[in-house]
């Protein structure tokens, strides 16, 4: 295998470069793919050296199987056959096949049959079918065919096939189906549609779903490098797995001894009896490598991987790709390396972790990165009491990602509350794309830590981005997510939640035993913004706890209030818990979401923390007015979340795609690279300036009207072409740095007439003296707030768009809004009025209000353009001056890059660098 292995990548590499060797091999087309059953696949563009491999598929697929293909019994190909099918040109011609392990087990290709379209066809191997091969492929030839100048597809295929022809017609484009002498003929164009993308992210939420489910929910488990030792890893690992009460099959694996706490032991992985549906590797790094390949000879379907040590280093780096190749090439997925292990509670417990306890059953979901930060996520669990109903630790999420946990929790009506612990993100689009629909069910509570951007842990390997961290925060934001401070603050949210469900509404109210601490309590409430509908603070300090129990009951039980945070200034002598309890029995019945701030000694607030601990019918308490507000307002965000983004991505019927295509293809037609897509994180010197007539016919197909200018290189034409625009006129630079600035000499407005045109011109020639850079006659503008909407086509979130008030001070002050596209119509007037300044737009000072309707219409068209065209790398329209009834875009610049290979594109991958 490993002879295998390194001749393809010499061709490869000998293919990239597009010389005698052959056609340049399109290595980013390669990709690993998530089957419906849950397990993994291997895609690439097929290769001359694949001759043998294609004949044994071939041979091993049934007549019907082959006559379906080929419309004639064939039972094997002819080396004439073998050549045409294995030699592709990578563009007229492609063809993918599909491998698990060394076989293939399914095979797509086109074949272009006009400058527009092209024959598509499949075959797939019998004990594949119905697993998803056929849609994937479909979705991956489109991709590559639309690289290629390929709009539309077109097939043959019997009418008994109804399996191919479900393919087609379930992939959501617009099919045509003809019965033609006894074949139906299929054709539809292959450009993505919403209906289309909505069918891929339903198959990939089943396939990574699945995939979780056979992670967690294993019937037989293998211990590899278990040791007599019970602190050893492995040991650790069976303690913990015995003390879960897993009721499954236990293979050990151990040089030591061939009997393990009673327990037979195996010598070698390729003596235990398979198949196993998960193995936990706990070896050295490069001896995982091999325990894989024998994992996957017994029939291993998952693997958990505690070990550290992988990308601590180049050569570590090295061994995390191989592996994550070995294990997909196997079928298998990893969870790991540097995993924590997993653990669920309920019905069918199991913990495969290194948690100190086996928490209460609850509805809780946890998840984390790096063994730090899911130890403290596991340890403040077990600190609080949290009900958990399962625990996922992905480590370095080489393969097994936090958006494959969310695919997972979604459909499960168990979890009430998700916990995630962030470090990194291999694919925030996609995170925030599954996170927008979550959340509409399922609050998801977020920690982000503080410089992660930056100080990624190892093996981390991410698509590092361009953009401010509060860009992120922001996407995040309009996911619908609740952004915490700390494991502290994750965790109260969660447990907050997890004990009491989310508040029905807003409404808080404030009491509190001493009027000190309510004071307190309402400075804390009114900073973090909540809104207080009701207070109470004299209820007298007594020892007699039936006081505080008939304040709360007069408040809760008036349906007033929706969150009640009370104050307790413990007098010693009352008992604390039996108050709890109480307030508890009417919080449940009046429907009030209760979060307690006891003021006490730390002996007895730990002690009463304990007995919180032990029953979850006791409401979380905490130490500080800070603490416990904190928590309230998390519980609020995540109450008011839900609704958010339920709403369709806004289209517009005037949107010209074929138009804007073409333009960006005629100007990068000359640019290296322009024929595939590029590393989005090194673009240096790959970029086209787009300007003048060009940014103006790419903005106007999408439906946006640039102001009237011309550039101009002397005092005549500027007469020339003011004539033509009419007076008054505007005068500018257009130098990059002077374009928009009056304050530099930049710009004259309000020219009014030939005379002082000519003026202007040499005044501005001379004041600019030290600029090259021509000279622009411009229409006037109608007055308007002057706004800044730019598009960012960053290497790890994709297209970014954000919006801000024109003017330095905006700038400075960072008051900017990101988001991505593309935007429902609700979405658009959010972006709109999230700048501080913004509130220009609403009219201030006896100002009418601007027309804020025309602005979040743009904001759609800039979203749809910057969706649909990859290629534009940066797009800037400044300023544009929003009037009482329109806006005008006074000037527009942008710039153009071969497209990147975007991390959640029009095509199902499994994340990371693809198997080689």
């Amino acid at each position: 295998m490993a002879d295998r292995r390194d001749g393809l990548r010499s061709l490869r590499r000998r293919a990239r470069g597009g010389t005698d060797a052959g056609p340049a091999y399109p290595a980013h087309w390669e990709a690993d793919i998530a089957l419906r059953d849950g397990s993994a696949a291997h895609l690439r563009p097929i290769l001359p050296e694949d001759a043998e491999a294609l004949q044994a598929f071939h041979q091993r697929q049934s007549e019907h199987s082959r006559y379906l293909r080929f419309f004639a019994p064939m039972p094997r190909l002819s080396e004439r056959d073998l050549t045409r099918f294995t030699t592709v040109d990578h563009r007229d011609r492609v063809a993918f096949v599909v491998l698990v392990g060394k076989d293939i087990v399914a095979v797509g290709r086109y074949d272009r049959t006009s400058p527009r379209s092209a024959e598509v066809a499949f075959n797939v191997a019998d004990s594949r079918q119905g697993s998803g091969l056929g849609s994937v492929l479909l979705e991956h030839l489109a991709a590559a065919a639309r690289e290629q100048g390929i709009d539309v597809f077109t097939a043959e295929v019997l009418p008994q096939n109804t399996k191919m022809i479900k393919v087609f017609t379930e992939a959501g484009f617009d099919v045509d189906r003809t019965l033609d002498d006894g074949v139906v003929m299929v054709s539809f164009r292959i450009d993505p549609t919403a209906r289309s993308l909505a069918v891929m992210a339903e198959r990939e939420h089943r396939a990574e779903a699945r995939a979780m489910e056979r992670l967690l929910h294993p019937e037989s488990v293998l211990l590899v490098g278990v040791s007599s030792h019970r602190d050893s890893v492995g040991g650790r690992f069976l303690t913990a797995l015995e003390g879960s009460g897993y009721a499954g099959t236990v293979h050990l694996v151990s040089r030591e001894a061939l009997e393990l706490r009673g327990r037979r032991a195996w010598a070698r992985i390729s003596e235990v009896p398979g198949p196993v549906d998960l193995a936990v590797i706990a070896l050295r790094p490069e001896a995982c490598l091999d325990a894989v390949e024998e994992c996957a000879e017994i029939g291993v379907r998952s693997v958990v991987i505690p070990t550290e040590g992988f990308a601590d280093s180049e050569r570590g780096r090295s061994l995390q790709r191989e592996l994550v190749a070995r294990i997909r090439r196997h079928g298998m997925r990893l969870l790991g390396p540097g995993s924590l292990g997993m653990l669920r509670t309920g019905d069918s417990p199991l913990s495969l972790s290194l948690a100190p306890h086996m928490p209460r059953a609850g509805r809780a979901a946890l998840a984390g990165q790096s063994s730090a930060l899911s130890a403290m996520l596991l340890a403040g669990t077990d600190a609080r009491g949290i009900g958990l109903h399962e625990f996922v630790g992905v480590g370095n999420r080489a393969d097994v990602s936090l958006n494959d946990t969310l695919q997972h929790w979604e459909d499960d009506e168990e979890v009430g509350v998700i916990g995630l612990a962030l470090e990194s993100m291999g694919n925030p689009r996609k995170f925030t794309r599954i996170a927008r629909r979550l959340t509409r069910r399922t609050p998801l509570i977020v920690l982000r830590p503080p410089g992660s951007e930056s100080h990624l842990p190892p093996g981390h390997d991410v698509r590092r981005s361009t953009l401010p961290r509060r860009a992120l925060d922001q996407v995040l934001d309009s996911a619908g997510v609740v952004q915490t401070g700390g494991v502290d603050h994750l965790l109260d949210v969660v447990d907050g939640i997890e004990r009491q469900g989310l508040p029905l509404g807003p409404r808080v109210g404030i009491l509190s035993n001493t009027a000190a601490l309510g004071a307190s309590l309402r400075g804390a409430a009114d900073r973090a913004g909540l809104r207080i509908v009701a207070e109470n603070r004299s209820v007298p300090l007594s020892p007699d706890p039936r006081l505080i129990q008939r304040a709360f009951t007069t408040m809760a039980a008036l349906g007033e209030v929706d969150l009640v945070i009370a104050g307790v200034l413990d007098a010693q002598g009352e008992d604390a818990e039996e108050v709890l309890r109480q307030m508890a029995i009417v919080a449940r019945h009046s429907e009030v979401v209760l979060l307690v701030c006891v003021v006490t000694g730390s002996d007895r607030f730990d002690a009463l923390r304990g007995r919180v601990r032990v029953d979850p019918q006791l409401p979380p308490v905490h130490a500080t007015p800070f603490a416990v507000v904190r928590a309230a307002s998390g519980l609020l965000e995540a109450a008011l979340r839900p609704a958010a983004d339920d709403e369709e991505p806004a289209r517009r019927e005037d949107v010209d795609r074929v138009a804007a295509r073409e333009i960006a293809e005629r100007l990068l037609a000359d640019l290296p690279g322009a024929g595939s897509p590029s590393d989005p994180g090194d673009r240096t010197g790959a970029e086209v300036e787009v300007g003048g007539d060009d940014v103006a016919a790419l903005l106007a197909a999408y439906g946006i009207e640039l102001l009237q200018g011309r550039r101009v290189a002397d005092e005549d034409e500027a007469l020339a072409r003011a004539a033509e625009i009419g007076y008054p006129v505007a005068l500018k630079s257009t130098d990059p740095v002077l374009r928009h600035r009056a304050d530099l000499g930049g710009v004259r407005l309000g020219i009014p007439d030939a005379v002082q045109l000519r003026h202007a011109v040499q005044a501005m020639r001379k004041d600019l003296s030290y600029s090259s850079a021509p000279l622009e006659v411009q229409a006037m503008a109608p007055a308007g707030v002057p706004m800044v909407v730019r598009s960012v086509e960053d290497p790890s979130l994709g297209p970014v768009l954000s919006l801000s008030v024109a003017g330095d001070a905006t700038d400075l002050l960072d008051d900017i809004a990101y988001a991505i596209p593309p935007f429902s119509e609700a979405g658009a007037h959010r972006l709109v009025d999230a700048p501080a300044s913004a509130v220009k737009l609403r009219g201030t000072r006896g100002l009418p209000p601007a027309d804020r309707d025309a602005l979040a219409d743009l904001v759609v068209r800039v979203g749809l353009l910057a969706e649909d065209l990859p290629e534009l790398a940066f797009l800037e329209l400044y300023p544009v001056l929003v009037s009482q009834h329109g806006l005008t875009v006074v000037g527009a610049g942008a710039r153009l890059a071969p497209a990147p290979n975007r991390t959640d594109g029009a095509r199902r991958t499994l994340s990371g660098p693809p198997g080689a």
